[in-house]
């Protein structure tokens, strides 16, 4: 493997398409600075990527996630694979709404954040629970580990990207890097040019991923860090959205949201 984060995707016929395994640490600072870079290749790159998002199965993240747990409910691992039983993404969207109620606040996840988060990600409460209790999820868990060696990943966050060529091997990124590299090694295995989807409003973003940092919007939508602030500001003045404060630095969420920031 060479080195240097869903939808069912209708292709035309002389479309090549990307596919992106992506593995993360959910409580690693880096792999939430790749989040926002997720998000826009999902966003700009729709009908040409489809990314995998693999919650990486190592003994040292496992451990971190048996040690922010009191039972296999909240066990963020396991809960997310029993959430990924009923979706790619809504098992994407629940992680989203699991760290928007843990990461900025460095709160110990519970059972009341699994619970409100699966309901907001569209799951079926009832066998969301009962699967995260059963073998399959740790069978799932497994296999993701049997991925992650294949693969063989080092360091999180890593992306490794396929071409529709079945003969090429993958290339793998590991770490953060600037939004360009991706998209750069996306154009380069399509080998077509891209004509790629517009971003939404601001607002409208805000309002799809719930909470969202200063530094997602910046990494997201690219505008100097004046601008971006009066946007805000003139979104807030208009009460479509509120500012919360966290030691964590500053988030933004649609105004009376129903997040826990600032409650």
């Amino acid at each position: 493997m060479n080195n240097s984060r869903e939808q069912s995707l209708v292709l035309e016929p002389t479309t090549r398409h990307v596919e992106i395994f992506y593995f993360f640490d959910p409580f690693s600072e880096s792999c939430r600075e790749m989040e926002p870079i997720i998000n826009k290749l999902l966003i700009e790159y729709r009908g040409h990527v489809s990314i995998t998002k693999i919650l990486a199965p190592s003994l040292n993240v496992l451990t971190k996630c048996q040690a922010q747990s009191t039972s296999d409910i909240d066990n963020i691992a396991l809960a997310y694979k029993a959430a990924e039983i009923q979706g790619r993404n809504k098992a994407r969207a629940f992680i989203r709404y699991v760290l928007n109620r843990i990461a900025p606040t460095r709160s110990i996840c519970t059972v009341e954040h699994m619970e409100a988060s699966a309901r907001l990600a569209g799951l079926d409460i009832s066998s969301f629970f009962s699967d995260a209790r059963s073998e399959a999820v740790r069978t799932m868990l497994r296999r993701d580990l049997s991925v992650y060696r294949e693969m063989d990943v080092d360091t999180l966050p890593a992306m490794v990207f396929f071409s529709g060529d079945v003969h090429a091997e993958g290339v793998k990124v590991e770490g953060v890097y600037p939004y360009h590299i991706y998209t750069y090694i996306i154009n380069e295995l399509v080998d077509a040019e891209i004509e790629k989807h517009q971003l939404p409003s601001i607002h409208d973003y805000i309002e799809s991923f719930e909470v969202v940092s200063f530094h997602e919007l910046k990494t997201v939508f690219e505008w100097r860090s004046g601008l971006l602030l009066n946007e805000l500001k003139k979104l807030r003045l208009q009460r479509l959205i509120e500012e919360v404060e966290t030691d964590e630095g500053i988030y933004y969420q649609i105004f009376g949201g129903t997040s826990s920031l600032g409650k």
